[in-house]
């Protein structure tokens, strides 16, 4: 093992075990895009005078924690993972190889398969080139099929993170002031984009998640040292409190927002407001719900981590194991469960956004099951499984005592 000091930190080239609380954490967000997705539906088709509207509204506004929340573990890992570590040409080169494999080689096939599906049923393009031209454009702005922008942000902070991690590993002042850095920088580029830029498709870009980032790059580089706080009353008073509190009241006011646009009623309360607050509200209750929610998501992973019982956990890490398979196919079954049954009487339609609901999570956990099972070279498909989800729980237990020491 390569070791190295650096000022009063022990750097080497081990990788760390894997924690159980992410593979929660991404159950848990897994969830919400479902939720999200199948509520969809519900919030375009159904009459704003239905006194489930609101139900509908709330519940696909509350559940959009769920990508900026994969975004922010995604950068969580990384830095978790490679901060401690050498930064060398050979460490890069393992982590690009890594990523083209498990990341990009899956974007790029389920890209394909949705150009196809869509452009079989919905679209009739002039010519074969024509087509090719439009899938490549919409592969490189990651808009193959609306979800897997995903994908297309995480490639980004891929590219970026050499640059960041050498920056964190430098300064100071950046690593212990992450949060705010992150979130002024955003902002700025908000800003920016806004008044001088008017870029349309700035959901693609990862400026846009610059916070999400540098959040996740703070808890991966003080992880343990965080969880050791997590511990104490007076931090969770002090910190986890008022973040709890700040995520109760921007979901209620990034739900309401919502809610008035939807029924065609802000217009009227927006002459109301300032200026300022009308040009910024929806980025602002956007990002500060997406950002409060991912806070709260990984605080209860780790709550989760001890409370659930064994068959609960494994069940929950099952979820966030598979989750990236999950996550890239569920939109198919959506799809069609959507051409199944799109309306009928208020009962069944209700119960079907339920069912579908189920069912697509069920469905596409099953798929991906089995092509990591029975599937060679399944991680074209569906990218890597984590070695450990593979095991059962006394053995996964042994396993991670045994590298721990």
């Amino acid at each position: 093992m390569e070791i190295k000091r650096i000022g009063d930190k022990v750097i080497n080239n081990k990788k760390r075990i894997s924690l159980d609380e992410i593979q929660l954490a991404r159950a848990f967000a897994i969830i919400a895009v479902l939720v999200v997705h199948s509520t969809s539906s519900g919030v375009t088709s159904i009459s704003t005078d239905s006194f489930l509207f609101p139900v509908y509204n709330f519940l696909n506004i509350a559940g959009k924690l769920g990508t900026p929340t994969f975004i922010m573990l995604s950068s969580f890992v990384l830095f978790y993972n490679y901060y401690p570590r050498v930064t060398n040409w050979i460490l890069m080169k393992k982590f690009y190889i890594k990523r083209l494999k498990f990341i990009l080689v899956p974007y790029i096939l389920f890209s394909v398969i949705y150009f196809a599906i869509k452009w079989y049923i919905y679209y009739d393009y002039p010519s074969l080139s024509f087509a090719l031209n439009k899938f490549l454009t919409l592969l490189a702005l990651g808009k193959a099929h609306p979800h897997l922008y995903f994908v297309f942000i995480s490639v980004q902070l891929y590219i970026l993170f050499p640059i960041l991690l050498i920056m964190f590993k430098k300064s100071p002042f950046l690593r212990k002031n992450a949060i705010w850095i992150g979130i002024l920088l955003q902002w700025i580029w908000v800003i920016l984009n806004k008044n001088y830029f008017h870029i349309t498709l700035k959901g693609s870009i990862s400026l846009s998640y610059l916070s999400f980032y540098f959040v996740g790059a703070f808890l991966g580089i003080y992880y343990f040292q965080i969880r050791e706080k997590m511990k104490n009353q007076s931090y969770k008073d002090k910190i986890m409190l008022p973040i709890f509190i700040g995520y109760g009241a921007i979901v209620i006011l990034y739900s309401g927002f919502m809610y008035l646009v939807r029924v065609g009623s802000y217009s009227e309360v927006s002459v109301l407001l300032p200026q300022i607050v009308t040009s910024y509200i929806y980025e602002f209750t956007w990002a500060n719900n997406a950002l409060f929610a991912g806070l709260v998501l990984f605080y209860l992973a780790h709550v989760a981590n001890k409370r659930f019982g064994d068959k609960t956990k494994m069940l929950f890490m099952e979820i966030g194991a598979t989750s990236f398979g999950i996550y890239l196919i569920h939109p198919l079954f959506l799809m069609l469960f959507r051409g199944i049954l799109s309306s009928g009487s208020p009962l069944i339609y209700h119960s079907w956004q339920v069912l579908t609901f189920l069912l697509i999570g069920i469905l596409s956990w099953i798929v991906v099951r089995f092509t990591f099972r029975y599937i060679p070279h399944y991680w074209i498909v569906f990218g890597k499984l984590p070695e450990q989800q593979r095991l059962p729980i006394r053995k996964k237990e042994n396993l991670i005592r045994k590298q721990a020491k």
